[in-house]
């Protein structure tokens, strides 16, 4: 049997600075321009997502204690009726 795999990517032509470039290529040595550009990208993106948590979590609609997350994390896992071969136990009536 054969895996398939497709994968759909756009062409973009973009100008950049030369020095840049060069710049990025020195940071990712052994990696081809477009990979280097798209871990560059990929690594942009990951610090807006981070910037923008840290807005919410200054607002109060994120709670950033991570602890007091785990305890309620683990107390329900502590209620949780416990599976066996993929099934819950079948309540007595």
């Amino acid at each position: 049997m054969y895996a398939v795999y497709v994968v759909i990517s756009m062409r973009t032509t973009i100008s950049l600075d030369d020095g840049l470039l060069a710049e990025l290529m020195r940071t990712e040595p052994n990696v081809s321009r477009s990979e280097a550009l798209r871990r560059a990208v990929q690594s942009h993106l990951r610090r807006k997502r981070v910037d923008a948590f840290m807005t919410l979590a200054g607002s109060r609609l994120v709670d950033v204690s991570w602890k007091a997350m785990e305890r309620i994390e683990l107390e329900a896992a502590e209620r949780r009726p416990r599976e066996r071969h993929g099934r819950t136990r079948s309540r007595t009536r």
